[in-house]
């Protein structure tokens, strides 16, 4: 009997060393700044993975990083979409892959259609993030992954980094299972980035397309913005629609924009994260519009 304790003692020491009980940040509502897992599945077109913060000098208060991440995805997504947006201290490849991945483990349904969203900074480390777990697939729901101004690559290689999962970069408006990205040149703001050339991907987020096709003001459906200092906390979102139009040069492999300054963040002479806030109509179009292509080929599938 004293045998068959001192065995049970330590099998539970061995889990305990080994990680087996180890509790997740995430585990806990605290650490999301958006979680709604409560709203059931069948409830929602698809999910929506959010990684961002807003920029340092709005402020770093719960408060703000909250309205930040809302204006970033309830706002301009709507009630179709179920939003997980962690609140991640320390920003890394190390802490955006755990979230992704207890998102993926704890509260995706296997097949259901989900969307990823970040931008610059955010971008890359979500990019690197998705090199590194499992279940992005067309089978497992993955639609796409809007990430504009992360580190410019070509074609050829993002799709190269994510062969196994059989990823692609976007080539329209419709397809699923693609990155979607772009490099924001605004109001001809200097570029110094060597990488920036002719061949890096670059998609047109107002007309989807890869070429020199001018998309007017007109085809912008709306842009969305989040302006913390408004004395009037009503109108610290900001809608405006047909904001700017935009145009593709292949030859830099930059989003040439044209714009209004007045509502753009800047830091030092950059308009950063602006990007999400500027196409934000465009982007939750598209990724409705995606969406349904996938579940157009699934019933297609079926029926054949």
């Amino acid at each position: 009997m004293k045998k068959l304790f001192y065995s049970a003692v330590a099998v539970i020491v061995i889990l305990i060393f080994t990680g087996c009980s180890s509790v997740s940040p995430y585990d806990f509502g605290d650490n999301w700044l958006i979680r709604e897992n409560d709203m059931p599945q069948f409830f929602s077109k698809f999910d929506l993975f959010y990684i961002g913060k807003a920029p340092a000098d709005y402020g770093d208060t719960h408060d703000i990083q909250f309205n930040w991440t809302k204006t970033h995805t309830n706002d301009i997504f709507g009630k179709k979409v179920r939003v997980f947006a962690p609140e991640i201290q320390e920003p890394d490849v190390k802490n955006v892959t755990a979230a992704l991945e207890y998102y993926l483990e704890n509260f995706h349904a296997p097949g259901h259609p989900f969307v990823l969203l970040a931008e610059g900074k955010a971008a890359d480390l979500l990019y690197a993030a998705m090199k590194k777990v499992d279940g992005l697939t067309v089978e497992n729901g993955f639609i796409a992954a809007y990430l504009p101004d992360m580190q410019p690559k070509t074609a050829a290689q993002i799709a190269n980094d994510f062969y196994w999962d059989d990823l692609k970069a976007a080539a329209r408006g419709g397809d699923y299972g693609v990155i979607v990205t772009w490099t924001s040149c605004i109001n001809n703001e200097k570029m110094d980035d060597p990488a920036l050339k002719k061949g890096i991907y670059c998609i047109n987020p107002l007309n989807w397309k890869l070429s020199a096709t001018l998309a007017t003001a007109a085809d912008n459906i709306k842009a969305v913005f989040y302006m913390p200092s408004h004395k009037n906390r009503y109108w610290r979102k900001v809608e405006v629609k047909n904001f700017c139009g935009a145009v593709v040069n292949p030859e830099k492999g930059v989003l040439e924009i044209k714009c209004p300054t007045e509502l753009l963040h800047v830091f030092k002479g950059k308009y950063t994260r602006n990007s999400i806030s500027i196409f934000a109509g465009n982007i939750a179009e598209n990724a409705f519009y995606r969406t349904q292509n996938l579940i157009k080929y699934r019933e297609w599938k079926n029926i054949k």
